[in-house]
């Protein structure tokens, strides 16, 4: 019994540790990411979807800036994601790389 649970945790340390950081999961998933924000148009929203390792509650555009939402938070109440803006830097974000930026809660 205690060689299955050796072999049951070595398993679990293996996956956790082989598993892609966040930053990694974006660089695979931004060309499929940018082809979604270049598609649409101003007010545009595209419900929950898988885009390549990423998941989003919900995708649209607005001010010009296309908002890849992951959540709210625990409480509800603080949006958390990727925005993408290859014009300007948006207020309120952390730079991850080239047009691509995190939020969270970006109201004022």
């Amino acid at each position: 019994m205690g060689a299955v649970l050796l072999a049951a945790v070595l398993v679990l340390v293996a996956v956790v540790t082989m598993a892609p950081t966040e930053e990694e999961r974006l660089a695979g998933s931004a060309g499929s990411m940018e082809a979604i924000a270049r598609s649409l148009r101003e007010g545009d929203e595209l419900a929950g979807r898988t885009v390549g390792n990423l998941a989003f509650e919900r995708v649209f555009r607005e001010n010009g800036l296309v908002y890849f939402e992951q959540g709210q938070g625990r409480l509800g109440d603080r949006a958390y994601g990727y925005v993408w803006s290859p014009l300007v830097r948006p207020r309120n974000v952390e730079h991850v790389e080239g047009p691509w930026y995190a939020y969270t809660d970006l109201e004022d």
